[in-house]
């Protein structure tokens, strides 16, 4: 069956070889197994030949066209195709019989190969998106493609084709005689505000129901306010914003709506009426268009309209929910927080902001017991009044695309153009579009800011600490894993590098943390972190002391806090980190250093393996402290990380962490026990400070300050098969296979939050909480005079750290800011009254 005429007649007048508007992609079939093909037609009225026409593939959105299939020789009389197919199926005469070829290289894709149809290397037609500009996606899987607007495109226009179902190849081989038929289909007449209706989706869909897709065609006309040319993501397609230009006075239905359509030349300001179904795209509202028509109205203004709550709306959500698609600015009237500064967003995996409603929003374990009705109402509150802030396109690294003069230098070497967490907006604030993605509300800027957008009154970068001068000042410092043995220093344990790649990353690492510590000025200080490479020339802790001290004058120079017997090259545990103290010999002189030997966990599971886990131990040092009747013990720490699993996160009742504690929580307890009754053995005044990886009132918390906001019959369990020193063959068994109900509480005292209350030293995603402390026993509470969190590092970006590697050509600063990700925790004391 071969509805190919190939041509001898001597005439070339017979022959329009720059006929190529009328060759094009007819069809392409995309089934079962090896069933796919595609049809090339000729829509015109005169043969064509097809020398230097070429056929080619995009697999995966790779970025390189292959599998080359030139068409030359083939001469194509009006209204006829040549169909290539793929010869592997299984003798399936019915689709063998409608090929003119066969080549398994071309017609072998799978639903996100774009295809596309050159002369002579210049692009005529493409199915697919461009994956110059466009992320992977399936956009024809399990689908047959029929062309029904005959005019090819350079860019994919999803509009010329109709839709069929799996291995429907019923026309392959024959395309419609009469030439263009759109086929379009007739709308019912309504408004954006009817279709986008008063409720959390479309009154035409129902979700809920799994009607995504309205049943009939509208026909809708509104102002373009944005045109979206590429992808940005799966989520933010190519179309457009268009708004009713006068609205109907309901705050309760949007005027705004996305139009998934390619736009062409359509530009902001043009009047455009769309025919199409409502359709809900992960529960944002659209029109899915399968006609757009400039009306020729042009340079039409839609003014941005403030988004504000009103008394009807249940939530911030809610708030939202009514300026889905529409021209927003977000305000000093809209009242919101930064509740995470710009960087990275694991769910849309791209740079972007996080908005929140009145206030930052806080871990829901921070003030609130795990799954306690008040931690479940915040993780609630949370999602309820989250906003994300976009750019149209991807940002790259180190750009924030409408801030204009982000981190750039204002000529002494630092940067007055930062957003940190907790800053809210001016009246200026931000405008953009209102979308909806990965369960999220998203604002999409469109126009350039600066500062000014931005309220830091509150927020303002701190130059040092500012506390109530006491008789001495202590303080806990994560240097977010400072290495020194990629460059000349001694090796770790586990022989890893978790710190700077360069030597250029790594000086200005040294640089951002000196310029922390001078300006913290603190006569004992907690070194979380830092490369347990020993304590001599060759170690981490000498390498940072020696700077320190060369920025510091004699009298206020540090010394290292270590055991004689460990020796320089001596290991403080066996990870590739580890905690130790620097002290003023003026202000403390110790006594005695212990290290506290932390928890393991070795369960043996049912194979015969073991499930391991490990703890950094405790670096505890005994000062004599002037004006102090007893000894000041001050033990440095870094519980399990919530990241890594033990074994109750994956053998045992809690593998989809419900309680929000994050990973090993009972491990965390086992060590906060431990700790705990270790130090209640030791004679003096007691510090217990550090990263505990547990929020105010998670279960390791609980163990070490009190129950009083527990409700009654909470328990707090240690590990099971949890050992001292060692392992099941030589540790000195702590909790067995059943681990221990903890029902004691040690009465520590988290000073930081009694002082200050609400302070937070971490940000991870768009919540706050602490995890860094400085604890104080009962006796020395009455010393304390003042304490905080510095807030120099969790509020701000990520760009501001030390590292080059996602910030692109964004200036570095040697300043403090974003020396590490955790706050440091600061406590002054005066002993004058200690007799």
């Amino acid at each position: 069956m071969n509805r190919l005429k190939l041509l001898t007649l001597c005439s070339s007048a017979l022959f329009v070889t720059h006929a190529f508007s009328d060759i094009l992609i007819t069809e392409v079939v995309e089934g079962t197994g090896y069933h796919k093909a595609i049809e090339i037609g000729n829509t015109g009225d005169v043969p064509v030949n097809l020398n230097g026409y070429l056929l080619q593939l995009n697999v995966n959105f790779g970025g390189t066209w292959s599998a080359d299939y030139p068409l030359d020789g083939i001469t194509l009389a009006p209204f006829e195709t040549w169909v290539v197919g793929n010869g592997n199926t299984n003798n399936d005469q019915d689709f063998l019989n409608r090929l003119d070829d066969i080549n398994n290289s071309i017609a072998n894709f799978n639903g996100d190969d774009p295809i596309r149809l050159t002369l002579n290397g210049d692009v005529i037609d493409m199915v697919g998106p461009d994956p110059e500009f466009n992320d992977r996606e399936n956009f024809n899987k399990d689908i047959t493609l029929v062309r029904r607007i005959y005019a090819p495109t350079a860019d994919w226009n999803q509009g010329q084709w109709e839709v069929r179902g799996m291995n429907d190849w019923s026309d392959l081989g024959n395309i419609d005689q009469e030439g263009t038929a759109p086929l379009l289909p007739e709308g019912i007449p309504a408004t954006i505000m009817e279709l986008q209706g008063e409720g959390a989706w479309s009154p035409y869909t129902d979700p809920s129901n799994g009607i995504f897709e309205s049943e009939d065609y509208f026909e809708v006309t509104g102002i373009i306010t944005h045109v979206q040319q590429q992808k940005l993501g799966n989520d933010l397609l190519v179309g457009f914003f268009m708004q009713d230009q006068y609205g109907d006075n309901n705050p309760k239905t949007s005027d705004g709506i996305f139009v998934n359509a390619q736009p062409g030349s359509l530009e902001v300001g043009d009047e455009v009426t769309v025919v199409g179904k409502v359709y809900e795209h992960y529960y944002w509202t659209q029109l899915n268009a399968a006609n757009v028509e400039a009306t020729g109205i042009k340079n039409i203004t839609i003014e941005p309209t403030t988004v504000v709550s009103i008394d009807s709306d249940l939530n911030f959500e809610q708030t939202l929910e009514r300026y889905e698609g529409m021209l927003v600015q977000v305000n000093s009237e809209t009242d919101m927080r930064v509740t995470r500064t710009f960087g990275f967003d694991y769910s849309s995996y791209r740079n972007n902001m996080v908005l929140s409603y009145q206030d930052v929003n806080f871990h829901p374990n921070q003030f609130n017991v795990p799954l306690s009705e008040g931690a479940l109402e915040q993780d609630s509150l949370n999602k309820d009044r989250r906003l994300f802030v976009e750019s149209p396109v991807k940002a790259a690294d180190g750009v924030v695309p409408w801030y204009e003069n982000f981190a750039q230098d204002n000529g002494t070497g630092a940067t007055d153009d930062y957003i940190r967490v907790g800053a809210s907006l001016s009246s200026d604030g931000l405008t953009g579009v209102i979308g909806y993605s990965y369960n999220e509300y998203r604002l999409y800027v469109l126009e350039p800011t600066s500062g000014e957008a931005f309220d830091h009154s509150q927020t303002q970068r701190p130059t040092h600490p500012e506390l109530i001068e006491g008789d001495i000042t202590v303080a806990s410092f994560n240097v977010e894993n400072y290495f020194t043995s990629p460059f000349g220093g001694r090796s770790n344990p586990l022989n890893q590098n978790r710190g700077a790649e360069t030597l250029e990353e790594f000086e200005r690492q040294k640089s951002k943390i000196v310029s922390a510590l001078v300006a913290l000025d603190a006569d004992i200080i907690g070194l979380i972190e830092i490369e347990n490479n020993g304590f001599d020339e060759s170690s981490a802790i000498y390498d940072l002391v020696e700077a320190l001290n060369s920025a510091l004058p004699k009298k206020k120079q540090y010394r290292i806090a270590k055991q004689k017997k460990l020796g320089g090259e001596g290991y403080v545990g066996t990870d590739a980190i580890t905690n130790k103290i620097i002290y003023r010999k003026k202000a403390a002189k110790v006594k005695s250093i212990d290290v506290i030997e932390m928890p393991q966990q070795h369960v043996q599971l049912d194979d015969g393996s073991f499930k391991r886990a490990y703890q950094r131990d405790a670096f505890t040092a005994t000062f004599k402290v002037k004006g102090a009747k007893k000894p000041l013990i001050v033990s440095t720490n870094h519980f399990k990380s919530k990241g890594s699993t033990c074994w109750e996160d994956e053998q045992g009742d809690q593998p989809n962490d419900p309680d929000l504690q994050g990973s090993c929580e009972r491990f965390r307890v086992s060590a906060a026990y431990h700790l705990a009754e270790t130090l209640g053995s030791m004679k003096g005044y007691k510090i217990i400070m550090g990263d505990l990886n547990s929020y105010g009132l998670e279960d390791p918390m609980l163990v070490l300050t009190n129950r009083k906001e527990a409700p009654k019959g909470y328990e707090t369990h240690a590990a099971r098969d949890t050992y001292i020193g060692g392992d099941e063959t030589d540790g000195k068994p702590l909790h067995g296979e059943n681990g221990a109900l903890i029902k004691k509480s040690y009465g520590y005292i988290d000073i930081v939050e009694s002082i200050k209350p609400h302070s937070y030293s971490y940000s991870y995603n768009d919540t706050v909480g602490t995890l860094d402390y400085v604890l104080v026993d009962k006796q020395l509470e009455k010393f304390v005079i003042d304490a905080q969190v510095w807030p120099i590092n969790a509020v701000e970006s990520t760009l501001f750290e030390y590292s080059d590697k996602y910030s692109g050509e964004l200036p570095k600063y040697s300043d403090a800011y974003r020396s590490s990700d955790h706050d440091p925790a600061i406590v002054t004391f005066k002993f004058a009254k200690d007799k």
